[in-house]
């Protein structure tokens, strides 16, 4: 131990670091680190002024849920987070996010009819020919795909003109092209979904560049959402209504029949007091009360299940529309000056300190040999 601590103190002052020394260094090329944050300064502005402007429209619902829970025990459950809700959904609530950025149902967002005015001239499109037509992009991303789009055309003066696809009647999720993949990539990134575990408020934000358009995707959102529920949760009660409604004009058809036979039957035997005459009139009557009985029957099933069909539909309170935005989201200017401003101080204070003793070190080595 005593061994240890005898360090001779030049080995203890090269060890620590000395901040003074770096702060000399960083003074004396002060002039040089001020022209590499004047150009950063610069780069973010340009950058700033490149991109194009996003406006975001949100809004929140509420979705109705029931609670298999007490009263009292569902509310002290609620504020530890806890979900005592027994509901046997596949799709709950907390799964609104999955659904949204999910293919298909993106994919259904495709042929949503926006307007948008462009050059003072309002243009009707579908969504997805908005986002491959119309989506402004920053001057630097057509320098960097011009030399991609320069090898394409060439390649396709090789290639046949049968391989381009001039539309598709109906179109399918497992074989999207390059370009609507590129979409569905997109939207699954721009719109943002947040779900309250414990109220199951939801609040749905996206952000797009064209005011009325990213106003009318968000209404479109919310209402293939609340449809999409619609259906998950009434499946199973459409499907016993459907093939209930089968078997219910099957037995109408049969009591109609059955009764037809009965009055056909009597109109041609009123005067007839034969023992095997009323035998057969009993016979018929008793198939006829017997069919209005099955009749009857499946009619009040029908019934039953067309209103638990109602009252499997969810309801969504919407507490927050949609509203058409008027101020832009971004980008910011001021935040882009700041950043690059600082990145350019960091990477001038970084060649300052290290890059300059490095590049020293490397032409004293290649010079030696």
């Amino acid at each position: 131990m005593a061994e240890q601590n005898n360090i001779p103190p030049q080995y203890e002052q090269e060890e620590e670091i000395d901040i003074m020394e770096y702060v000399v260094k960083l003074w004396a090329r002060r002039s040089m680190i001020i022209k590499w944050c004047c150009m950063g300064a610069v780069i973010g502005l340009v950058v700033g002024f490149s991109l194009p402007k996003t406006y975001k429209a949100g809004a929140t619902l509420a979705p109705e849920t029931e609670q298999k829970a007490s009263g009292g025990v569902s509310s002290i459950a609620s504020l530890m987070g806890v979900s005592l809700n027994n509901s046997v959904d596949a799709i709950s609530v907390e799964m609104f996010p999955d659904v949204v950025h999910s293919t298909p149902f993106i994919v259904g967002l495709f042929d949503v009819p926006v307007e948008f005015e462009r050059g003072g001239e309002v243009i009707s499109t579908t969504l997805l020919d908005y986002m491959l037509e119309y989506q402004k992009s920053p001057w630097w991303s057509s320098v960097i795909k011009a030399p991609f789009k320069a090898l394409g055309w060439c390649m396709s003066l090789f290639s046949s003109e049968e391989e381009e696809d001039g539309g598709q009647a109906a179109r399918d999720i497992t074989n999207l092209s390059k370009k609507e993949r590129a979409v569905v990539e997109y939207f699954s990134k721009a719109i943002m979904i947040n779900v309250d575990k414990k109220t199951g408020k939801t609040q749905l934000e996206l952000e797009m560049q064209d005011p009325l358009v990213v106003y009318t995707v968000t209404e479109a959102i919310l209402s293939n959402l609340k449809e999409y529920m619609s259906n998950y949760r009434t499946s199973k009660s459409s499907q016993d209504v459907k093939n209930l409604g089968v078997i219910y004009e099957q037995r109408k058809a049969d009591y109609y029949k059955a009764q037809q036979a009965y009055a056909k039957y009597m109109d041609s035997n009123k005067s007839v007091i034969l023992q095997s005459a009323q035998a057969e009139r009993e016979r018929l009557q008793q198939e006829m009360n017997l069919a209005y009985q099955v009749y009857s029957q499946v009619a009040s099933q029908l019934e039953a299940a067309r209103i638990k069909e109602q009252e499997a539909k969810p309801v969504f309170v919407i507490l927050e529309p949609a509203v058409i935005p008027n101020l832009k989201a971004g980008p910011s200017k001021a935040k882009m000056l700041v950043v690059f401003t600082f990145l350019a101080a960091c990477g001038a204070a970084a060649w300052v300190l290290f890059g300059t003793d490095a590049l020293a070190k490397i032409k004293e080595v290649t010079s030696a040999k």
